[in-house]
C-alpha cells in the first residue's frame, strides 16, 4: 500500500541521513573529503532498497540489531493499521500535496534564476547549470577579476563537477527533498551534502593542480550565492567559506584516501542490504513428516519447524512420552527430543539426520528399555 511504502521511505532515508551526518566529519578528517562525499551514497542505496519489492526473508544474510528489527516491524504494522482504518488515502493525499508544493518551490527557484540570467548579465560566481546538458555560466568580469592561474583552478573545479556527475546527484537530492519533505532532517542533510560535494571537488582540484594559496585567493574573490539552486553546482554562502579554506590545508595520503572510499562504499552497501533485510517478508515455515516406531506402535505426525510436538504410549505411571522439536540445520534436519516415563523426565536427545533419514535413541527406567526410532522428511 502507498502508506507502507511511504513510511519505509521515510524511515530508510532518515536513518541513512542520520548515519552519514554522524560519520561525515570523522570520515573527512581521517580519509579526506572524497570519502565523506562518497558516504552519501548510503542514502539513495537505502531509499531504493526500501522501495524495492518485498523479498523472501532468506535474503537477510546478516542479523539485524533488535532495535532496528523492532522499529521496522512497528513501521510495517503501523502502515497496515492505517490501511485497514481508512487513513491510507488521507495520509497519501497529505504527502502528495506537500511533495507537489516542495517540487513547485524548487522549480520556481530554478526558473526564476534562469529567467534573470536571460534578462541581464550574470554578476555572481561561476556555476554549472542544468542536468543532462551542463552549461557553464561565468560572470562578465571573470577575466578581469581572476588572474590566469586562478581562472584555471576555478574552471577545473567546475569541470570536475561535470565529469563525475554532480549535477545528477544534486537532482537526486532535490527529488529526495520532495519525496521526504515532511522530515526536517532531510533538508539539513541536503545542505551538508552540498557542502561535502564542494569540499570533495576542492580536494580533487588540489590533487590535480596543487596551488592551494592561489585557489584560496580565487575563493575569496568569488561572490557567493545566498541559496543553492536545485539543478546547479555553484559557490554558495551556505558553504562555510572558512571551512573550505581550512580544508585546503589538510593532507591525506593516497592509500588512506583509497581505504576511505572503500570503507564508504562498504557502509553504503551495508545500509542498502540492512534496509532490504528489515522489510523482507518472513520466510514460510517448513513442514516435516515424522514417522515413529515406539514400543510396537507406528504413529505418524505432520509438524511445523520450531513447534513442539509429542506422542504418548500407555497411561498413568506406565506412560512413555516423547516430546520433540524439528528444525532445519543447513542441509540436514535436527530433532531435539525429550523422553519421560510416568511424568518423570528421563533424558534429552539431539539427533541430526539427512532428509528422509532415520535416527534412534534408547532410555531405560524401572528395568525397562524404551527404544524410539524416527524417520524425518521435509514436505516439499
Amino acid at each position: 500500500m502507498a502508506s507502507e511504502a511511504l513510511l519505509r521511505l521515510l524511515l530508510a532515508s532518515g536513518a541513512a541521513c542520520t548515519l552519514v551526518l554522524l560519520l561525515r566529519q570523522a570520515m573527512r578528517r581521517l580519509y579526506g573529503a572524497g570519502a565523506a562525499y562518497l558516504l552519501w551514497a548510503a542514502v539513495p542505496a537505502s531509499v531504493l532498497a526500501a522501495l524495492a519489492p518485498r523479498t523472501s526473508g532468506t535474503l537477510a544474510v546478516m542479523p539485524l540489531p533488535a532495535p532496528v528489527a523492532a522499529a521496522a516491524t512497528q513501521v510495517t504494522q503501523a502502515a497496515a493499521s492505517a490501511v485497514h482504518s481508512g487513513w491510507d488515502s488521507l495520509l497519501f493525499a497529505a504527502w502528495l500535496a506537500g511533495a507537489i508544493a516542495m517540487a513547485g518551490w524548487l522549480a520556481w527557484r530554478q526558473w526564476s534564476f534562469q529567467r534573470r540570467l536571460q534578462a541581464s548579465a550574470w554578476q555572481g560566481g561561476p556555476l554549472l547549470l542544468g542536468v543532462w546538458r551542463a552549461r557553464l555560466v561565468l560572470p562578465d568580469s571573470f577575466r578581469r577579476d581572476y588572474d590566469r592561474a586562478e581562472r584555471r583552478l576555478v574552471l577545473s573545479h567546475e569541470r570536475i563537477h561535470a565529469e563525475r556527475g554532480d549535477l545528477l546527484a544534486n537532482a537526486a537530492c532535490a527529488l529526495l527533498q520532495c519525496l521526504a519533505w515532511c522530515n526536517p532532517l532531510i533538508h539539513i542533510a541536503a545542505a551538508r551534502f552540498r557542502l561535502d560535494q564542494e569540499l570533495s571537488c576542492d580536494e580533487a582540484v588540489l590533487r590535480r593542480h596543487g596551488q592551494a594559496g592561489t585557489y584560496a585567493k580565487a575563493m575569496l574573490k568569488t561572490q557567493l550565492a545566498a541559496q543553492a539552486l536545485p539543478l546547479a553546482c555553484q559557490w554558495q554562502a551556505v558553504h562555510p567559506l572558512k571551512e573550505r579554506i581550512m580544508q585546503l590545508k589538510s593532507s591525506v595520503s593516497p592509500a588512506r584516501r583509497l581505504g576511505g572510499k572503500l570503507l564508504a562504499t562498504m557502509l553504503a552497501a551495508s545500509c542498502g542490504l540492512a534496509t532490504l533485510a528489515a522489510h523482507a517478508e518472513p520466510a514460510a515455515p517448513r513442514h516435516y513428516n515424522v514417522f515413529l516406531e515406539m514400543d510396537g506402535s507406528s504413529p505418524q505426525l505432520l509438524v511445523k519447524e520450531g513447534e513442539k510436538s509429542g506422542v504418548a504410549i500407555g497411561e498413568g505411571a506406565d506412560q512413555w512420552r516423547t516430546n520433540f522439536v524439528v528444525v532445519p540445520a543447513g542441509s540436514a534436519i535436527q530433532v531435539k527430543a525429550n523422553v519421560s516415563h510416568g511424568g518423570k523426565d528421563l533424558s534429552n536427545f539431539t539427533l541430526e539426520v539427512a532428509d528422509n533419514g532415520i535416527g534412534k535413541f534408547k532410555v531405560s527406567d524401572a528395568g525397562k528399555d524404551f527404544i524410539v526410532k524416527m524417520r524425518v522428511s521435509e514436505v516439499h
